[in-house]
């Protein structure tokens, strides 16, 4: 699997995202007068749009690089930061709602088309924020973090400004909502698509054996590699490595790769080495698996 391939998979996801969230929207909306306020309405309504967004987002890992464990923590993690993030969200845009109203309704008569709009796209920006940093958490990776909080930002502002737009031309309600959400959780994507590629310090591509041609991008600032499920590159289909083989740390924008397990050579470039910094074109082997380094 390419990196590109990688990145329309999250893309895709993303968009699968609103489309899961759209029926539990609809449900929460079906209920709305049944609810003791306005104010627990909204947060059960944001509740229902994060929790399937997170939980999609976070999957996203674990379906790239196959590893079931991956998926199913990506799937509690994403939840339960999708589910916080709705409701913060929808918090946030009534309290930005309020805000603008006392600003906005003395300046502009068409306060449903400026105030509303763009205080509840900052909500859809904060539930972004969660979501985006979803895969960050369950990896425990500061920099994936980072990259999550700004393409969730930036994604879901403007999927969120979207969203509330999709509500005020579309003619059809429903059909409004669904496609709003759909463009929320592609713009989500998209971003953070988009921001991990720019953070990224290059790309390993294995060159051999059963995963030939797959990808793995150096996202974070440590990449353990082995064949154990907990190293952030899993080579299970090769012969002749250690649960953790190596590590790749990266600093300033470049990555040093290190020896853990001294039974088992690294070569790069053909040559053993211990601990080597990497160039784009170097090839290292470690095992039965070659890989080639190259830029983003």
């Amino acid at each position: 699997m390419s990196a590109l391939v990688r990145r329309l998979i999250i893309i895709a996801l993303g968009a699968l995202a609103g489309l899961a969230a759209w029926p539990l929207a609809e449900l929460v909306l079906t209920f709305q007068a049944d609810f003791p306020s306005y104010l627990t309405f909204t947060a059960c309504l944001g509740a229902a749009v994060g929790l399937p967004m997170g939980a999609f987002f976070a999957s996203g890992e674990g379906i790239t690089s196959t590893v079931r464990a991956k998926l199913g923590t990506g799937l509690l993690v994403g939840a339960s930061l999708g589910l916080a993030g709705g409701i913060v969200g929808a918090l946030a845009g009534q309290a930005a709602l309020l805000f603008s109203g006392e600003i906005l309704m003395r300046s502009y008569r068409s306060f449903q088309r400026v105030g509303l709009p763009l205080a509840r796209s900052l909500g859809w920006a904060c539930l972004g924020l969660f979501v985006g940093m979803s895969e960050g958490v369950r990896a425990a990776s500061g920099r994936k973090i980072l990259v999550g909080l700004l393409g969730g930002l930036l994604g879901g502002l403007l999927g969120g400004a979207a969203l509330e737009y999709a509500r005020l031309l579309l003619p059809r309600p429903l059909a409004a909502r669904l496609a709003g959400l759909v463009i929320l959780g592609l713009a989500i994507a998209v971003c953070y698509a988009a921001i991990e590629r720019g953070f990224s310090d290059g790309v390993l591509r294995l060159l051999n054996g059963k995963q030939k041609g797959k990808e793995f991008p150096i996202n974070q600032n440590r990449i353990r590699i082995g064949r154990s499920r907990r190293c952030e590159i899993t080579l299970t289909a090769y012969e002749q490595l250690a649960d953790r083989q190596v590590e790749i740390r990266v600093r300033r924008g470049e990555a040093t790769i290190i020896n853990l397990d001294k039974s088992h050579p690294l070569l790069v470039n053909d040559r053993p080495v211990t601990e080597q910094r990497l160039k784009f074109g170097d090839v290292v082997k470690i095992g039965s698996a070659k890989l080639f380094y190259k830029a983003a």
